[in-house]
């Protein structure tokens, strides 16, 4: 069907007679659907099945429920395709490492379904599959159903995937580099030992291993590679135009496009975990525990703070604060601007899984349990009560686990 090219946003859009068609609802039907609450054919017509998802959607994001998009509805709608739905790319969602989802997911969740997977190391997604990475092999499965689309048995993965422009990264000694379609081993690259996970920007693909980073391009072959004195650098992250790293050499570094030095800045001691991007900031924190916020552009260090003894894992980032969770298991709220702290939780149990925020909750894999805090009250719900969680990733409206043995789908009740 020919559809009339209408600009998103420029008129509401409703269930009338006639019905309106446009490319602007077809467009709605799209996101909609890759929101997990519209099943039906996208054909650009607001019909029944359209305002039904329309009202469902509008439940999940607390707005009336009148099955009308109008303003508020299309200011949400754009923040999602701007943001991205259903792209968790790195171990936490962007090339920026911040952990934070724009879709809101409530802490209350009922099992949609469980598949028998072990050794599950890894979680990514994008569009409608979800990239599972274990310790022996790589699969998607989709969001929707968990019926496996591929599987790729060739290769041993030391750490998470990444996923890039139609591509699938896996560290595996070698890095291996799959198509994220069929699975297929598009290029194996062996130019060192690599087990960390990568990041990617445009057309590059960045790499750590030891002290070295390695820079590709889309076809695997390599531009150019940067070598610090230390004898492992962590993941990169990426912003600005800028890739960020730290080094065993007690160094922060910040490279260009091009692998050239941009500034370097010393610290007190080792960083082992990547950098983050967020509110204009890199943070780092240190194996002793000292939290960083410096400048992009010129390496220097807005603030320092020391928030405990014990060490942390990758934060996660909500618009009001930085989640910082240490493997003793205390949860912090530290304000990001000044590094004031706002709240310190404890959590039942060790944390094992990297915390993951949305816009009013919070989830956290632990040995007995996936753990969901709402925000603002901090209340707390426990599921897969006795599972120890080894990774989640959130998708569509739904949050997925996995454990020793199972990947799980958790959707809203």
């Amino acid at each position: 069907m020919r559809l009339p090219v209408i600009p998103f946003g420029s008129r509401p859009l409703k269930k009338q007679k006639p019905l309106l068609k446009g490319s602007d609802v077809r467009h709605l039907q799209q996101v909609l659907k890759r929101l997990g609450v519209f099943n039906a054919r996208i054909d650009g017509v607001f019909g029944y099945e359209t305002m039904q998802a329309v009202r469902e959607f509008q439940r999940a994001f607390h707005i009336k429920q009148n099955g009308i998009v109008d303003d508020d509805e299309f200011e949400i709608l754009k923040e999602l395709m701007r943001c991205g739905i259903n792209k968790w790319r790195t171990i936490q969602r962007d090339y920026r490492h911040s952990g934070y989802s724009p879709v809101p997911i409530p802490k209350q969740l009922k099992i949609s379904w469980i598949r028998p997977i072990p050794d599950i190391i890894g979680l990514n997604c994008s569009a409608d599959r979800l990239i599972v990475t274990t310790r022996r092999e790589v699969l998607a499965i989709d969001l929707k159903s968990g019926e496996r689309l591929w599987k790729s048995t060739e290769l041993f993965p030391e750490s998470s995937s990444t996923i890039f422009e139609g591509h699938v990264i896996v560290p595996a000694g070698s890095l291996a580099i799959l198509d994220f379609y069929s699975g297929k081993t598009q290029k194996t690259l062996k130019q060192d030992n690599f087990i960390l996970p990568t990041a990617a920007n445009k057309t590059q693909i960045y790499a750590p291993s030891s002290g070295t980073l390695y820079c590709f391009n889309q076809s695997g072959d390599m531009k150019w590679n940067y070598k610090t004195y230390g004898a492992y650098i962590t993941s990169p992250a990426i912003g600005y135009d800028f890739v960020y790293f730290a080094s065993y050499d007690r160094c922060i570094y910040c490279l260009d496009e091009k692998g050239s030095l941009c500034w370097k800045t010393k610290i007190s001691d080792i960083i082992q975990i990547p950098p983050a991007i967020w509110d204009g900031k890199v943070f780092t924190i240190s194996c002793d525990s000292w939290v960083s916020a410096l400048n992009p552009l010129v390496g220097e260090i807005i603030w320092r703070k020391k928030i405990a003894d014990e060490e942390f894992m990758m934060p996660a980032f909500h618009q009001d604060f930085m989640l910082l969770a240490n493997y003793r298991g205390e949860v912090t709220a530290l304000s990001f601007q000044r590094a004031e702290v706002i709240w310190v939780i404890d959590l039942p149990d060790a944390p094992t899984a990297l915390p993951i925020v949305c816009p009013n909750t919070f989830f956290i894999g632990t040995e007995s349990g996936l753990m969901a805090y709402d925000i603002k009250t901090l209340d707390a719900k426990m599921h897969l009560e006795g599972k120890k969680i080894t990774a989640i990733v959130p998708g569509a409206m739904s949050l997925f686990a996995a454990t020793q043995q199972e990947l799980i789908k958790l959707s809203p009740e």
